[in-house]
């Protein structure tokens, strides 16, 4: 297949890149920055330079890809304290994406996060494929992605828990935990300690 990855380069993307060229899927990659394209370029990717905010330039890759995996978001207008601008370019980049998908069968997968699930009430208890909330913050552009099976359009979403990971992550919450562990000189847990 050939898949067009947006925040190829994120700690999620990071480690999705490499499965899907492990696979033998051909991969292009939509890179802001030199650092990304020469990244990519050396893993064996297609390199598509653009970002968010290139709406046409995201429905031309994704129209000419067989799926598209979409992982981007503008973390530094969230870190800058404009989270509304942030989710108004993540909708606008789905939906650039989708409209290029309508119709054809072919897959968009996009991530979400778990925390999405607390908007809809679902505390105490596992959630599932079958728990959504109404609508939020992030939540609108999943359940847009959800509709669009629909139409035509192989959809999924990801959901993520917050503490998902790696030595990209600077802004998440295992980033926060740490840093009040150092601060604290302990590292606090919930009940036990297990996870699940």
């Amino acid at each position: 297949m050939r898949v067009f990855v947006t925040g190829e380069s994120g700690h999620i993307g990071s480690a999705v890149v490499p499965e899907l060229l492990q696979a033998g899927h051909q991969v292009v990659g939509l890179a802001r920055s030199d650092s990304s394209a020469e990244a990519l370029a050396a893993a064996g990717a297609e390199v598509r330079r653009g970002d968010l905010d290139d709406l046409d330039g995201l429905r031309e890759t994704a129209g000419a890809a067989d799926g598209v995996i979409h992982l981007a978001f503008k973390h530094d207008l969230m870190g800058a304290g404009n989270f509304p601008a942030a989710i108004a370019a993540d909708f606008a980049a789905i939906t650039a994406l989708a409209s290029a998908l309508e119709g054809t069968g072919r897959p968009l997968v996009t991530s979400s996060g778990t925390l999405m699930l607390t908007l809809a009430g679902i505390t105490g208890r596992p959630g599932t494929e079958a728990d959504f909330a109404l609508g939020g913050p992030r939540v609108d552009a999943e359940n847009f992605v959800i509709g669009l099976a629909e139409r035509g359009v192989r959809s999924s979403i990801v959901r993520l828990p917050p503490i998902v990971h790696s030595s990209l992550d600077h802004h998440g919450f295992a980033h926060i935990l740490i840093g009040v562990a150092r601060q604290a000189g302990v590292s606090g847990y919930v009940g036990d300690g297990a996870n699940r």
